[in-house]
């Protein structure tokens, strides 16, 4: 009950909006990027989300998500209810992050808290964060262990790739604001082990972890999970945000970013999203938009940073803010977002999550920009 009564605190913030938000915004969505229409459509999807809170704690790894997504929208489209909202959400988490010094997921939430500090100025907000982010140099055994199955200490690691949304991009933006390069480093540090883990050349895709190694789908295809795969993309996009020009290894994380993006863009639907198992659209055929989500955000952040050409890329990224669009449902729930799991999985319209609705603003604000591209 605590949990669910300081969202609800938070709508306050956002009520007043809602009634004077038209509901029944027609999805627009052509050839080309309508600025308008994308506003329109982040607000009624962000809107509806802050209205309805999943009831989860607000340090968990889902709003993390969902606040990263926010955030973004903010710096598209200031709007002081939307920071207000995300103050008070740090406010009542006394600024600190779930209890576990090397679990990424619960770093996911420090990028919103690293986000705020840039705007306020007000230490407090990352003390805690950096007291928890230190451990990670003082750490025993300091042999890593990415084993998934059979591991006790697989948490302690960056063993999923889900985790490479959620700690990297903070340790990146530790740096960035601090001055301190040795956040960056130990970043870098950890996404190699767990790239040479989980990344499979052939594919240029990642496995979940190395339970799906040797997993095939029922017309024996790899198994490389949509949503997966777009944690790390995503990920990508915000540890090159934050990450120095001067970085020795930033060539890296760009040409993963651009070979990841390369093989994504073939294996996209023709109606424009991507499916829960990637390389087998019989095994789950039907749209998923958080994966799909994450996507439309690396690529048209790639075309924005000229990472990626805007001539093939372009009609991808229409194609794929259609398809999330269309699944925006009238109150501006946003569905056909795969729940909480380790893999592909079955979807339905209903079905709907706070890191969905982060993809979709993340997306709609690199879409915002690439509107005046």
């Amino acid at each position: 009950m605590k949990y669910t009564s300081i969202i609800l605190i938070g709508c306050l913030f956002t009520y007043s909006g809602v009634e004077n938000t038209n509901l029944k915004i027609q999805n627009k969505c052509n050839s080309s990027i309508n600025k308008t229409a994308v506003l329109e459509n982040m607000e009624k999807v962000a809107e509806w989300q802050l209205m309805h809170p999943s009831g989860k704690e607000l340090w968990a790894w889902e709003y993390g998500a969902f606040y990263a997504g926010l955030m973004a929208y903010y710096h598209i489209a200031p709007q002081k209810k939307y920071l207000d909202s995300m103050l008070l959400m740090g406010k009542k988490n006394n600024w600190e992050l779930k209890p576990h010094p090397y679990l990424a997921d619960n770093f996911a939430i420090a990028q919103t808290y690293i986000d705020l500090y840039g705007i306020t100025g007000n230490s407090e907000i990352i003390d805690k964060t950096r007291y928890v982010m230190d451990m990670a140099f003082y750490r025993k055994p300091a042999e890593p262990d990415l084993r998934w199955e059979g591991n006790p200490y697989k948490l302690h690691w960056w063993s999923w790739c889900d985790a490479l949304f959620m700690a990297p991009p903070a340790f990146s933006k530790m740096s960035k604001v601090t001055g301190d390069d040795k956040y960056l480093y130990e970043m870098d540090r950890l996404w190699l082990l767990t790239y040479n883990y989980l990344y499979d050349h052939e594919e240029n895709l990642f496995y979940r972890d190395d339970s799906y190694f040797n997993a095939r789908t029922k017309k024996n295809k790899k198994v490389f999970w949509s949503r997966g795969n777009g944690w790390v993309l995503g990920g990508l996009v915000r540890i090159l945000e934050s990450m120095s020009g001067d970085f020795p290894n930033r060539s890296f994380y760009e040409n993963l970013f651009v070979e990841m993006c390369n093989r994504l863009i073939e294996i996209q639907s023709p109606e424009g999203y991507w499916y829960s198992s990637l390389l087998d659209k019989e095994e789950y055929n039907v749209k998923e938009t958080s994966g799909t989500g994450f996507y439309c955000y690396a690529f048209a952040w790639g075309i924005n940073n000229h990472l990626l050409n805007r001539e093939k890329y372009y009609p991808s990224v229409v194609k794929a803010w259609k398809t999330l669009v269309e699944a925006v449902q009238p109150d501006g729930k946003l569905g056909y977002v795969q729940l909480v799991g380790v893999g592909p999985g079955q979807v339905h319209q209903e079905d709907t999550e706070t890191y969905g609705t982060g993809a979709f603003l993340l997306a709609g604000s690199e879409l915002y920009k690439l509107s005046d591209y």
